[in-house]
């Protein structure tokens, strides 16, 4: 007795779920770029380390970064360019895949 299953539709199922996923890291990293540049505790006068935080995604996960040389100079300074909204989106993405 031979059984036949068709399982066509189990690859669309995971290819949907990792959209899913991959779509969740887009929006968490866009608003954490958000963040980063309105609650940056700096004053900057050339707007170029506001404008330098960007995010990327890949299969690895979410990468937060300011592009600015001089960005980790000015977090070691004490002023906050993009580690808090990093730990905010963060948290928001270990909430949401719980």
């Amino acid at each position: 007795m031979d059984v036949e299953s068709d399982f066509s539709d189990v690859e669309k199922y995971f290819e949907d779920g990792k959209w899913e996923v991959q779509k969740a890291m887009i929006d968490v990293g866009d608003a954490g770029v958000k963040d980063a540049e309105e609650n940056g505790t700096f004053q900057d006068h050339t707007l170029n380390l506001r404008t330098s935080n960007e995010f990327d995604v890949d299969e690895d996960g979410l990468t937060l970064q300011n592009t600015a040389e001089y960005a980790s100079y000015v977090e070691a300074k004490g002023f906050e360019v993009l580690s808090g909204a990093a730990l905010r989106a963060e948290k928001k993405l270990k909430e949401m895949f719980k």
